[in-house]
């Protein structure tokens, strides 16, 4: 099981070191693409030599599409961290998302250039791992919300973060977060939520 929110790069032992790498070479891919991003030049930006980035990865290509061939959660693998409050875990979430997802659509594009032609079936997995994350936490965070109604507010959130970067359309993080938050302040006020509560647990610290 999974507490959330689900960040890869809090995983542990080779998986956490392998998000981690990908983490690390992904200027050098975007600056070259896949064919002109050389074993050298990605370990020289991982900080280690060609040798020891084999150890994580059997293959450039394996190392390309790390992301996108991980485990994916879904809903039953994911739980409430019972020590944190679910609106802040909310909150948690949306940022992370919004971080990783250029990340993410690297690892795409990077598929297509190898030959995968992997872009809807991929963005279909990544709602499926955000609905999973976030249906979750608003679920625990609204208990009034039925799980159909959690996903389907999850949904929506994702289409808003996603929006901008899958259409080639310029969004501002700080912009896409607004945005969403407001969207998540309407619907959770809505049905029961404290407003202020709300507020005060979408602030960062």
């Amino acid at each position: 099981m999974t507490w959330l929110p689900f960040d890869p790069a809090l995983a542990t032992g080779i998986q956490g070191r392998r998000h981690e790498l990908f983490r690390l070479a992904a200027p050098v891919f975007r600056a070259h693409g896949y064919r002109g991003a050389t074993i050298k030049a990605l370990a020289h930006a991982c900080c280690l030599s060609p040798a020891a980035l084999y150890h994580y990865f059997p293959s450039k290509a394996a190392f390309a599409t790390f992301l996108i061939d991980d485990e994916r959660l879904d809903w039953d693998s994911t739980r409430i961290d019972p020590d944190i409050d679910p609106l802040v875990q909310l909150r948690m979430s949306v940022d992370l998302v919004i971080e990783v997802l250029p990340t993410y659509l690297l690892a795409i594009d990077l598929a297509r250039q190898i030959g995968r032609p992997l872009l809807q079936p991929e963005l279909a997995r990544f709602f499926g791992q955000g609905e999973a994350v976030f249906g979750r936490v608003l679920a625990a965070a609204a208990p009034s919300l039925v799980p159909d109604e959690a996903r389907e507010l999850a949904r929506r959130v994702l289409a808003i973060i996603v929006a901008g970067p899958t259409t080639g359309l310029a969004a501002d993080p700080a912009s896409v977060r607004a945005t969403t938050i407001d969207l998540l302040r309407l619907h959770l006020v809505r049905v029961g939520v404290d407003a202020d509560r709300f507020d005060e647990a979408m602030t960062r610290r």
